[in-house]
């Protein structure tokens, strides 16, 4: 079975792991003595989720790919509208995420070693909306990624047709 290549490998499941980390980081958000160092992480793994994830766009349009596993077109169709889906929101989260904290008037420390300043004027309603937004498309993020790994598992074991050792690290799932 033909694998993709070992930067499309790493960036997925780098990807993958960093999006799981943001989302973890977000709940410890709420109100508690450790609110500052969670944000910072929680934006600090955004803005890696966000720049990894234009590398992984830019790399898509360089990097050879296996030939598709035959399947209904339907079912094709609707695997590439997911991949598109995800992509997205791996852009828009993170970029909506920032442009909440921007638009508050915070700028955002990167792990504590990197200040980068708002560039925009303070605005309460508008941070408010890119919030709720930033939210919405996290939340989506993650659907949709529990259904792109429910979507791998059911076609190698339920229609066996070796999909998932194509991104697995060692070829085998």
């Amino acid at each position: 079975m033909p694998r993709h290549d070992p930067v499309t490998l790493a960036l997925h499941w780098l990807i993958a792991l960093l999006i799981v980390a943001a989302y973890a980081a977000s709940s410890l958000v709420e109100d508690g003595p450790g609110r500052a160092w969670a944000m910072t992480l929680h934006g600090s793994l955004g803005l890696l989720v966000f720049g990894l994830s234009l590398l992984r766009i830019l790399w898509r349009g360089f990097a050879r790919h296996p030939a598709p596993v035959p399947m209904p077109a339907l079912m094709a169709r609707v695997a590439h509208y997911a991949h598109v889906a995800l992509y997205v929101m791996m852009v828009a989260a993170p970029a909506l995420g920032l442009l909440a904290l921007w638009a508050s008037g915070q700028g955002i420390s990167v792990f504590g070693l990197l200040a980068l300043p708002s560039p925009m004027t303070a605005s309460r309603g508008l941070a408010k909306f890119l919030e709720e937004a930033h939210e919405l498309a996290a939340n989506a993020l993650v659907a949709l990624a529990l259904l792109h790994a429910a979507a791998a598992i059911f076609h190698q074991y339920i229609l066996r047709d070796h999909l998932l050792e194509r991104m697995t690290p060692g070829g085998k799932a």
